[in-house]
């Protein structure tokens, strides 16, 4: 995937109307950044891409949400799993106060909150 056409896709949703996005940690109406929609999405190459030009796996977007708590939120298990093994931050709490795992609880997301409790 090309930063192109991912900026191309991003750029058609609702957080980016009137936005011309031109950078990886660009922030949207919302809040979000391009990062927290690829983990949303479980995009692994979104992810990919968009890591490798410089987005924080750590940045936090709409209600304190990271890319993490984004994954989670959607179920995103691959994605979950991507961004633990790239330093994604599991105690990083929402506006909420939550972590991922806790958020993970909420939504009885079984699996994630296994992964979450394990060492990374």
């Amino acid at each position: 995937m090309l930063i192109g056409d991912l900026f191309k896709d991003y750029g058609q949703l609702p957080e980016y109307i009137g936005i011309r996005l031109l950078d990886v940690n660009q922030v949207s109406l919302f809040g979000d950044r391009p990062i927290n929609i690829a983990a949303t999405r479980g995009s692994i190459s979104g992810l990919e891409v968009l890591v490798s030009l410089g987005a924080d796996v750590n940045s936090a977007g709409e209600h304190g949400y990271t890319p993490l708590h984004n994954a989670v939120e959607q179920g995103m298990v691959v994605a979950v799993k991507w961004l633990l093994e790239r330093g994604a931050n599991k105690e990083a709490v929402n506006d909420a106060g939550m972590t991922p795992r806790e958020l993970a609880l909420v939504l009885d997301e079984k699996e994630l909150v296994e992964i979450l409790s394990d060492q990374f």
